[in-house]
């Protein structure tokens, strides 16, 4: 008896550490899940799928980029378990008008205070405790594609950052400036004008690309998911929207965008 005894009490704790180990294992999962690039389909009670709000997770280095309906902003997060927090939540200076500054100041300020999330499919829910406060999704919701929002005009600029645990580079081209920084705040910022030709060369890049469905680019080498590789993202700002591939490694882009970032570079080192 004494032994059944034994056998049945090794066979619970085996069976508990199983569980355990199962418990830990899934834990594990569930934060691998969050990297990717999220669309933000609500804020609290109020449905932002218009103002094409994204939010990109990179787990290589946790940090945390997007367009937050005016600008664009950045960060770092860190996850335990199903506890996310972020911090140093920045964004560019641009003003926006109408109600694009007020969904904006909305989502990030809820953004500051999200303390977990839950993803169920092809849904994410970021939540301080019970309460969620902003919904989203790995699919962008489906809309007909506009010419209008799409045609690069005086608004356009092309953004590409590169950065590591040690180095941060930023570079943005517009029809008017190039802007340089090695500062991951943007507070330190050299101005340069931009030369026509390169411009129109830029025009004629961005008009060749399907700025649509860049952020579903697949990069060619994953270097960058490690610890100290150089990573970088291009973002193709046109009016008040935002599109940006997910991270890749710098020196190897996706073909689709190779030319441009190639360019991108080039009026950067004639520049400094």
């Amino acid at each position: 008896m004494k032994i059944l005894l034994s056998l049945f009490m090794l066979l619970t704790t085996l069976n508990s550490c199983d569980s355990s180990k199962k418990a830990i294992e899934n834990s594990k999962k569930m934060q691998t899940s969050l990297s990717g690039t999220y669309y933000i389909v609500n804020v609290k009670d109020m449905d932002v799928s218009s103002n094409k709000i994204t939010i990109n997770f990179d787990e290589a280095s946790n940090k945390v980029t997007g367009f937050a309906g005016c600008n664009s902003f950045f960060g770092n997060y860190t996850l335990e378990n199903n506890t996310l927090t972020f911090q140093n939540i920045g964004a560019s200076k641009k003003f926006c008008p109408g109600t694009a500054s007020v969904v904006e100041r909305q989502f990030l300020k809820a953004l500051n205070s999200v303390n977990s999330y839950s993803i169920n499919e092809n849904s994410i829910s970021f939540s301080i405790d019970e309460s969620i406060l902003i919904k989203g999704s790995n699919v962008m919701a489906s809309s007909k594609k506009s010419t209008a929002t799409t045609e690069v005009n005086d608004k356009t600029a092309v953004k590409y950052v590169t950065s590591s645990k040690t180095t941060y580079n930023f570079v943005s081209i517009s029809k008017t400036n190039v802007l340089l920084s090695n500062d991951k705040g943007l507070q330190d910022i050299s101005t340069f004008s931009t030369d026509a030709k390169d411009w129109n060369a830029i025009t004629e890049l961005i008009n060749a690309i399907d700025v649509e469905t860049i952020q579903d680019l697949i990069p060619p080498s994953t270097s960058h998911q490690t610890d100290g590789a150089l990573h970088a993202s291009l973002a193709i700002i046109i009016g008040d929207i935002e599109y940006m591939t997910p991270t890749f490694d710098h020196g190897n882009p996706p073909s689709a965008i190779m030319a441009l970032v190639n360019k991108v570079l080039s009026i950067k080192e004639n520049t400094d």
